[in-house]
């Protein structure tokens, strides 16, 4: 008789280890429903054999676990969503802000330019003027020395 013990016993591992493997299959695949008869379907057992009454209840337990967690990860999952949305308007608002920041910026830094080249301009033509009436003064001076040296030239000869 402990000859069919064993037997059972091997019979009985083997299918419990492909249960659990089927759990686990059920666990990572989202698209494999979580029930009794997916689990019967992946292991090639009976779903009786997962029926409430029998060493194998606990099967339906870890299914049910298994259902939660799927919920729980859908509603984690959408508020997830919801908050990563909340969280790209929130960088496309600062963006915004950066933007309107920076032409803003640019705006006053174009308008001090402009400020500056009419600065420049008025400074230049300035400067020009004052070259003309530094030239017209040298001119000035040399013709008034020229006539100095000629009149002390004449003074000198009398």
């Amino acid at each position: 008789m402990a000859e069919y013990d064993e037997k059972n016993q091997e019979l009985y591992d083997a299918n419990t280890d492909k249960i659990h493997e089927a759990l686990d299959a059920i666990r990572q695949d989202k698209s494999l429903k979580v029930t009794k008869a997916q689990v019967s379907a992946l292991t090639g057992l009976h779903r009786n054999t997962f029926s409430g009454k029998g060493a194998r209840d606990w099967v339906g337990i870890e299914l049910e676990i298994i259902k939660k967690q799927r919920e729980y990860d859908s509603k984690r999952s959408s508020i997830t969503k919801k908050k990563q949305e909340d969280n790209l308007q929130n960088l496309l608002d600062q963006a915004k802000l950066e933007i309107l920041h920076w032409f803003t910026q640019y705006s006053e830094y174009e308008r001090e330019l402009e400020k500056l080249r009419t600065r420049l301009k008025r400074d230049n033509d300035s400067l020009e003027w004052y070259k003309e009436e530094l030239k017209k003064e040298r001119k000035s001076k040399r013709e008034l020395e020229e006539r100095i040296e000629l009149l002390e030239s004449v003074i000198d000869k009398k």
